[in-house]
C-alpha cells in the first residue's frame, strides 16, 4: 500500500506520495529546498529537490565528482553558470550537468522555482547542513537568520559537492537556444518544448535525455496529453519511476491505491510496483525521472517521431502492437489490458 508522506520521507524503498510543498523543507537565506526524493527513500542513487527563492538569491559555483544533475525550470528566470558561460533559463527549460561540470545559479525574478535532480551521488544532504527546518510553504521576504556563506566550507565529507572559483564571463547571460541532445555525456541545454518528440496516440512524450547522453543512468521525460482513458496496469522489473505533475490534473493508481495529482505533486513508483495513470484535464503535463535509462527503448518503439511539442487535434494510431511484438526486449510486465488499448465497444464498432 502507498504510504502518504507528510513532512518526512520514508527511510526505505517503497511507493510514496507527496503533496506540493510537503516533504522535508529547509530554509537557507531566503531560499527554500523541498526534498521529495533521497537515496534512502528511493533505495536508489536518485535525489530530487524543488528549490525556490527570489530575485538575487544564488548558489555558488561547484562541481559534483560523481553525480549527474539535471535542472527543470518551473517558474521565473534562472541564470545558470555552466563551465564559465552564463545562460538565462525560463519556465520549461532544461539543463544537463554531468559530473565534473562547474555550475552555479542566480535567480533573476522575484519568484523563481525549479526542480534539481541528481543521480549517482549524495547531494541532497547539503540542504539540511546549510539550512534549518522550515515548516511553512512560501519563503520569507527576509531571512530570519543571517545566512553565513562560510558554512559551505564546513560540510560533511560524504556530500558529493566541491566548491570552486567561478570562471563566468562578464556580460549578459545568453538566452538558451538548444534543441538537440548530444550523442555523448556532456553539458547541454534544451529550450522549453525541445527534445526528442515521440507521438503515441494522443500523447506526446518528449525525451530530455537519451541513453547516450546519460550513459544509461537515467531518463528524463516530459509527457503532454489531453483528458483521456487510463493506460493499462503494468510493472517494471528493474525500472524505478517518478511522476511529477506540472500542469493540469491526473490520476495515478499505485499498487491498487488511487491518487489524484495536481501541479507540484510527486509520486515515487519503485520497480515491481503495479501502476497505471490517466490524464484528467484537457491539457495535462507531467515530468518523469526513470532509473536506469534503458526504458527509453519503450517510448521509441511505442511512439513515432513527431516534429511538434504539443499533441495533435486528432490522435494518431496507438501502436502498442509494436510493443507486444518486442516485449521480450523491454522491462515491461503487463498486468491487465494492454496500456492504452481502446475500450471494447470501440473495437466492436471497427
Amino acid at each position: 500500500m502507498v504510504v502518504k508522506v507528510v513532512g518526512k520521507l520514508p527511510n526505505e524503498k517503497k511507493p510514496y506520495f507527496i503533496r506540493n510543498g510537503e516533504g522535508e523543507r529547509y530554509l537557507f537565506g531566503t531560499q527554500v529546498a523541498s526534498i521529495v526524493a533521497t537515496t534512502e527513500s528511493t533505495g536508489d542513487m536518485m535525489e530530487i529537490v524543488q528549490l525556490w527563492g527570489g530575485k538575487g538569491d544564488s548558489f555558488p559555483a561547484h562541481i559534483h565528482e560523481h553525480a549527474h544533475e539535471g535542472i527543470v525550470v518551473l517558474d521565473g528566470r534562472l541564470e545558470v553558470e555552466l563551465n564559465g558561460q552564463l545562460y538565462l533559463l525560463t519556465a520549461g527549460d532544461y539543463v544537463s550537468i554531468p559530473a565534473g561540470t562547474v555550475h552555479g545559479y542566480r535567480m533573476q525574478s522575484h519568484r523563481t522555482r525549479f526542480y534539481s535532480f541528481t543521480v549517482n551521488g549524495h547531494v541532497a544532504k547539503i540542504y539540511s547542513s546549510i539550512g534549518e527546518p522550515f515548516y511553512k510553504f512560501e519563503r520569507p521576504p527576509v531571512s530570519t537568520n543571517l545566512f553565513n556563506p562560510d558554512i559551505f566550507n564546513q560540510l560533511p565529507t560524504d556530500i558529493d559537492i566541491k566548491f570552486v572559483t567561478s570562471h563566468s564571463t562578464e556580460g549578459l547571460p545568453q538566452m538558451i537556444r538548444g534543441n538537440a541532445i548530444p550523442q555523448e555525456v556532456q553539458p547541454y541545454l534544451l529550450e522549453s518544448g525541445e527534445g526528442v518528440h515521440l507521438l503515441s496516440g494522443d500523447t506526446v512524450h518528449t525525451l530530455l535525455t537519451t541513453k547516450a547522453s546519460t550513459d544509461s543512468k537515467f531518463l528524463a521525460i516530459v509527457s503532454e496529453g489531453p483528458k483521456g482513458q487510463a493506460i493499462g496496469e503494468h510493472a517494471h522489473e528493474l525500472t524505478n519511476e517518478t511522476f511529477m505533475c506540472l500542469q493540469g490534473e491526473m490520476t495515478l493508481w499505485v499498487d491498487g491505491e488511487e491518487l489524484h495529482l495536481l501541479p507540484g505533486d510527486f509520486v515515487y513508483v519503485p520497480a515491481n510496483t503495479p501502476h497505471r495513470f490517466r490524464c484528467d484535464a484537457h491539457y495535462t503535463k507531467f515530468f518523469g525521472l526513470l532509473t536506469p535509462g534503458e526504458f527509453e527503448d519503450f517510448f521509441r518503439i511505442l511512439g513515432d517521431p513527431y516534429e511538434h511539442p504539443i499533441f495533435p487535434s486528432e490522435p494518431a494510431p496507438y501502436r502498442f502492437d509494436r510493443v507486444i511484438q518486442r516485449i521480450s526486449e523491454l522491462d515491461l510486465k503487463l498486468l491487465g489490458k494492454p496500456p492504452g488499448a481502446p475500450p471494447v465497444e470501440v473495437e466492436e464498432v471497427h
